[in-house]
């Protein structure tokens, strides 16, 4: 059974660096903790992949109303940041938001 939740819930409570490290082992590679965030950085073909996917990120923030840090450097890297601010650090819905995230990514958005 996965560790991660189905869905991003109000009120999610800091997560223990243990239970972080069981979330964070099913997501795909790349993703890492820097500091009070779930980090990943991501190099697509062009500008074009780059602001679909950017532009698939944000539907998906929307949709579960958790939403990252999405940024488009060097024209195709693509840098992806999760944090609750209101938890002040790494919650479960970091994590939901991230493995959707894969999917996306995944599929060449």
């Amino acid at each position: 059974m996965s560790a991660i939740p189905a869905g991003c819930t109000d009120g999610a409570a800091l997560l223990a660096p243990a239970d972080a490290d069981a979330m964070g082992a099913e997501l795909g590679p790349g993703w890492e903790v820097r500091g009070a965030s779930l980090v990943l950085e991501v190099r697509l073909a062009d500008f074009a992949a780059a602001l679909a996917a950017l532009n698939a990120l944000a539907e998906i923030a929307e949709e579960e109303n958790h939403h990252p840090d999405l940024t488009i450097s060097d024209y195709r890297c693509l840098t992806v940041s999760l944090t609750t601010h209101d938890a002040g650090g790494l919650t479960a819905n970091d994590f939901v938001v991230a493995r959707r995230a894969d999917g996306v990514l995944a599929s060449g958005a």
